[in-house]
């Protein structure tokens, strides 16, 4: 409980400083830029807070229990962006703007100014659902799980006990061997006569992956492999669509020989957990704007680096330096490559992880909100200089602790939020307490900044520039927190839209890719390429988020396409026709040096 009191308490200092900040929002600059008043120190905590989130604290980290040091890797999309971004910095602040899309319209017109609206709100609309997810993730491990309970032959379950994969198979301690759990359907009234089986295989670390390749490539329903000591989830869906999660729709007919059966349910569902993590994030949001976000994130900036610091040598510690990780790791058998920097990731997998990332930085409207509301051109371009090497250092230092973490973690079950369980397991009460109150602190500010932008963006390049210019500032702040509620809600029904498989990592790289893609070329030239037309701009954007959109869910495409392109992800197809639409298209067009707003 001392870790939820903790949360608790840091939840309730910020709703205290956004209700104090909300009495200094008069305008919709304070609500949008904050005024314009950060200084460069507050710009850095601001625009690292946002930037390093849940991609970060559960993507990245998980990715890297997934891969090991291989994973270390993912940063440098970042890096390189930042770089990039900090020569863009200066000419960027010196546009009296207040959103990316009122760029591309002063330099492209209206056309092109609403497709960026549309495009940023799709791909940020992907981002806050995750960190809904990402909060509900906490709130779930930090409050716990219930008292398990044996399961006995006849016992009843409801839809949502298998379906969430609550019913779990325990081995016996040290046991290898098949075994064979089986059930009965329920058909309106009554039961089926028809059994259906859910087998599981548990085998030695040693055989491991060879048994999830072989079940893998034989499209085996209801089979899954297990390293011995481990538990298993007992999942099984595509029964009952037409019930609800509540009706007792199995019956177990038979108990494995060599173990047992235990309904092991958390206290706070996922769902629940998500749905009060939304709750606070949009409320928050609604409260100040930029203005309660940029000062609360120089706490949350200041702590997340101080721990992190802290945490990275006691976690190798604790598990025995490189030597001791390096003979974890051996033990289990499943990940051979995790001691490994080179040859995990092959050329095309490193194109899929790292070039969303840079799209992202070199156009993320978060980071250049942060760049409009700074005091003045060169405050701007001193924090970003800044922010090059100390993004790069958090996000190394992230799944750093996350890969020395997985050497102690052979359950991937407790890997999936394996830098939350090493807060919980591996480090001292007083910084596994700190480390979890700043997870929380990120996973708001960066959800309230992708949430606040869309809200703002709509307010400024669509409300304002075409449907009432002449709207008073009251009003404008007070549609601005209404439009963060709508947003909010669009953000959460996103959110019920993926699977539950997919995870963190892979939606992280499904919205950066939409939002570089459309965005991040015409941004770039509106700035810099004074050929660059309307046209080229409005082919640029279509082309870029259709392309993103459509890679993967159109299956036919990858069907039609070489084994390595059908491996590539959208990222490098959606950016490469968007460049050249946007520079096939302009050359074909008439030159445009500004073409309004209006």
């Amino acid at each position: 409980m001392i870790y939820l009191v903790s949360i608790l308490i840091y939840l309730f200092i910020l709703t205290g400083i956004g209700v104090y900040k909300s009495r200094q929002v008069k305008t919709e600059a304070d609500f949008a830029v904050a005024g314009r008043s950060l200084s460069p120190w507050v710009m850095v905590c601001t625009m690292l807070a946002v930037w390093i989130g849940t991609g970060s604290i559960v993507g990245n980290a998980g990715q890297a229990f997934r891969d090991g040091m291989a994973a270390l890797i993912l940063p440098f999309g970042t890096f390189i962006g930042m770089i990039l971004l900090s020569l863009i910095a200066h000419k960027a602040r010196s546009i009296e703007v207040s959103s990316v899309p009122e760029i591309i319209g002063a330099r492209y017109g209206r056309t092109a100014r609403l497709l960026a609206v549309v495009a940023l709100i799709i791909a940020y609309m992907v981002i806050v659902s995750y960190q809904f997810n990402a909060g509900g993730m906490v709130l779930e491990v930090i409050t716990g799980k219930k008292d398990a309970v044996a399961v006995g032959a006849t016992d009843e379950l409801t839809k949502f006990q298998v379906k969430k994969g609550y019913l779990v198979f325990e081995p016996q301690a040290d046991w290898t061997g098949t075994e064979t759990i089986t059930f009965q359907v329920r058909e309106g009234q009554n039961w089926a006569s028809q059994v259906d089986t859910f087998t599981v295989e548990v085998v030695t670390g040693d055989n491991i992956v060879e048994a999830q390749e072989r079940i893998a490539g034989q499209e085996s329903v209801n089979h899954i492999a297990i390293k011995q000591n481990n538990m298993a989830k007992i999942v099984v869906e595509g029964y009952g669509a037409d019930v609800s999660n509540q009706t007792k729709l199995y019956r177990i007919t038979s108990l494995p020989e060599h173990g047992r059966l235990i309904l092991s349910e958390p206290k706070l569902t996922a769902r629940n957990a998500t749905i009060i993590a939304a709750v606070f994030i949009i409320t928050y949001t609604m409260l100040a704007g930029l203005l309660s976000l940029a000062f609360t994130d120089i706490v949350t900036g200041t702590i997340i680096t101080v721990s992190l610091v802290i945490a990275f040598p006691v976690l190798l510690y604790k598990a025995g330096a490189f030597s001791g990780m390096a003979e974890a790791f051996t033990a289990m058998g499943d990940r051979p490559q995790h001691m490994q920097f080179r040859g995990v990731y092959s050329l095309t997998t490193v194109i899929n992880y790292c070039l969303p990332v840079f799209l992202l930085v070199l156009g993320d409207a978060n980071q250049y909100q942060r760049i409009f509301a700074s005091k003045n051109a060169k405050g701007a371009r001193t924090a970003v200089l800044v922010m090059i090497f100390l993004a790069l250092a958090i996000e190394l230092l992230i799944i750093a602790s996350a890969w020395v973490s997985s050497s102690m973690i052979t359950d991937p079950e407790n890997g999936r939020y394996v830098l939350i369980y090493a807060a919980k397991h591996f480090m001292p009460l007083p910084l596994g307490i700190l480390f979890l109150v700043t997870v929380v602190g990120i996973i708001i500010s960066t959800a309230d900044s992708f949430l606040l932008v869309p809200a703002t963006t709509f307010m400024q390049d669509v409300y304002l520039a075409h449907i009432n210019p002449k709207a008073g500032e009251k009003h404008v702040v007070l549609l601005s927190r209404l439009l963060v509620l709508t947003f909010g809600i669009v953000a959460y029904l996103v959110s019920l839209a993926f699977a539950e498989s997919t995870t963190v990592f892979r939606k992280a790289l499904y919205a950066f890719t939409i939002y570089g893609a459309a965005i991040t070329p015409c941004l770039v030239a509106a700035m810099f390429w004074r050929r660059a037309t309307k046209h080229g701009a409005i082919a640029s954007i279509l082309v870029g988020t259709i392309t993103a959109l459509a890679w993967e869910e159109m299956g036919f495409i990858k069907a039609a396409l070489p084994t390595q392109a059908a491996e590539l992800d959208a990222v490098l197809p959606a950016i490469t026709l968007s460049v050249i639409a946007l520079v096939g298209v302009s050359l074909l067009t008439k030159p445009t040096e500004s073409a309004g707003t209006g």
